[in-house]
């Protein structure tokens, strides 16, 4: 972190823009009922935010605080602009080569089909691959639901980290120069996207490749990795894609897990280093669920009103086994079917398949797996949020003031609870 907040705010401009957005768009929604749109609205809006910003150009206003509040004016009013111009139709549309996906994609399920014939392996690792969820077991999905580990049937980042990590592999092998590099761009861009619209676009795995392609991009030109930034990204593209879809429980989910595993993992990681590569491994994989889960929680009490028992050792355990298999289902994929090789290699599939979904049924059925009802207002997960922020300083800044900060706001929540007119207008 930088030494000062203004340091900070300078490396990290798309989170400021993105924010500013966010709240024009929010504010725009609010309001919207009570606003007669015209189709001058959106053009205004933008010359009125186009002004604000000459103004500074030719420095009208002198003093620092004033920019700023020029700055994030403009910045709402191009919010607010968006979600009336988004509100029938997007801004943007981009064609797919549509018979070429097909084309692929048709070639994955035939290959599929001809090396995992049992019914049920064979749907589950088409939905695991494709997103394909037609042939797939309904009382399973409700296992993995109930279990918190639905995400591993979806089509995420996850999937696409295999295969940008494997492009990588490959493309490193090219020489180092400006060709071969733009070369290695397009190469991973399109393996990315190719996928992605193999998988039916669904919008996990559209934000993912969002995501990957920004950071790819910017390595490509040579700009500093920052993870917030990056994410910032993804949402200006949402924003000028789908306003609406800022109120998917998706991309909240998505990008909650992402803040939360590059801020928490490596506080957590560096509390109890390990020499032993074998327990470093397994101790690296907790705290990447134990992150994720810290930031993710909030959102799912809020929305769903409940929590599996055996959410952190679900994740723990089924993460990385279904890492094991889609690396084993796309070498599965890449396989010539020589000498019968793709075939074995299906039979193991389909048995290691069908053993994990018996474990995972057995592990929902159990006593110990219940369903915690948990209820979050709005309040509860503004007051969570701030109270996970002030430990995060707390641990990373080693200053006892934000511990204390975050007790304060723990007791003004319980003080706010205590007064139920107050609490129970803020939940209205």
């Amino acid at each position: 972190m930088e030494k000062t907040y203004a340091h900070w705010r300078a490396a990290h401009p798309l989170v400021f823009i993105s924010g500013h957005l966010c709240i024009g768009v929010l504010l725009a929604e609010i309001f919207s009922p009570t606003i007669s749109t015209t189709p001058l609205l959106v053009p205004i809006l933008i010359v009125f935010s186009t002004l604000l910003l000459l103004g500074l150009l030719f420095q009208f206003c002198s003093s620092q605080p004033t920019i700023n509040f020029i700055i994030a004016g403009s910045l709402a009013s191009w919010g607010v602009a968006i979600f009336f111009a988004t509100s029938n139709q997007d801004l943007f549309y981009i064609p797919v080569p549509s018979s070429f996906i097909n084309h692929c994609r048709t070639l994955v399920i035939d290959k599929l089909n001809q090396t995992i014939r049992q019914q049920e392996a064979n749907g589950f690792a088409q939905a695991l691959l494709l997103g394909v969820k037609t042939d797939i077991n309904k009382a399973l999905v409700k296992a993995y639901n109930q279990l918190g580990i639905i995400h591993i049937i979806a089509i995420s980042g996850m999937h696409l980290e295999i295969i940008f990590k494997n492009l990588t592999r490959v493309t490193n092998w090219l020489p180092r120069n400006k060709y071969f590099l733009l070369l290695e761009l397009f190469i991973i861009i399109g393996g990315i996207w190719t996928y992605t619209l193999m998988a039916f676009a669904s919008p996990s795995i559209v934000r993912a490749s969002v995501f990957f392609s920004i950071y790819f991009i910017g390595k490509f030109l040579k700009q500093p990795t920052l993870v917030l930034n990056i994410i910032s990204g993804g949402i200006l593209i949402v924003l000028l894609f789908d306003v609406k879809d800022l109120h998917h429980i998706g991309l909240q989910l998505s990008y909650a897990a992402v803040i939360g595993i590059h801020l928490f993992y490596p506080l957590f990681f560096k509390m109890l280093p390990m020499d032993n590569p074998l327990l470093s491994f397994f101790w690296s994989n907790f705290c990447i669920t134990l992150a994720a889960q810290l930031t993710t929680l909030p959102i799912l009490a809020y929305h769903f009103h409940q929590l599996s028992t055996l959410v952190l050792i679900s994740n723990f355990i089924m993460v990385p086994l279904s890492n094991v298999l889609l690396y084993a289902l796309a070498l599965l994929i890449c396989l010539p079917n020589f000498f019968n090789i793709a075939n074995l290699l299906g039979n193991a599939i389909e048995r290691y398949i069908l053993r994990m979904n018996e474990e995972i049924t057995q592990l929902y059925t159990k006593s110990i797996s219940k369903v915690a009802m948990i209820h979050f207002s709005t309040l509860d997960v503004f007051v969570y949020y701030l109270l996970l922020l002030f430990v995060y300083l707390w641990l990373f800044q080693k200053k006892g003031r934000f511990l204390f900060y975050a007790i304060w706001a723990l007791g003004l929540l319980f003080a706010i609870k205590l007064f139920s007119p107050l609490y129970f207008l803020w939940k209205i």
